[in-house]
């Protein structure tokens, strides 16, 4: 499964933005205690807030060399021209940034078979990926906004104690 462009898709132009079910972060640790694995469907929208993507939305893949972006609060957007007939994919590492209210859950690692020849291999929260491809995602906006203010949040805090 995946999502396709059905027409050419230009660098910065809005794909759709991302709807279903607004859930908390208990929801969702209930959702793993049922499962007893993370579930894949969950797209966090906030430090608190999770979305449990309706369809099509719940198919978008993952690429460790992404051509698009969930931006701002769920929209996904080109950040490369998007070819007719091309999969539409983003990081998932771009959209996870939990704390300690997930307990057993906070730090979660995915393995990548994204298949490309710079793959990380392993997909992981935005905290805990490299600091050169956390400014990349950073400084191109490709991150939702409550990951832009914790971060530059954390950094601020940490240059204050330089």
């Amino acid at each position: 499964m995946g999502c396709f462009a059905v027409s050419l898709i230009k660098k910065g132009e809005l794909i759709c933005r991302c709807r279903g079910r607004l859930m908390s972060i208990p929801e969702v640790i209930e959702k793993y205690e049922k499962k007893k694995k993370r579930p894949d469907d969950p797209l966090q929208i906030g430090e608190k807030r999770y979305l449990e993507l309706e369809k099509p939305y719940i198919f978008f893949n993952h690429s460790c060399d992404p051509n698009a972006a969930v931006v701002g609060r769920a929209k996904i957007v080109a950040v490369k021209n998007i070819q007719k007939g091309e999969e539409i994919l983003f990081d998932y590492s771009t959209t996870e940034w939990v704390d300690d209210s997930f307990g057993q859950y906070k730090e979660w690692t995915v393995k990548c078979n994204c298949g490309i020849r710079l793959c990380r291999k392993e997909i992981k929260e935005f905290p805990l990926l490299p600091n050169s491809l956390q400014r990349k995602y950073i400084n191109k906006k490709m991150v939702q906004d409550f990951i832009l203010k914790k971060y530059k949040f954390l950094h601020s805090i940490r240059n204050k104690h330089k």
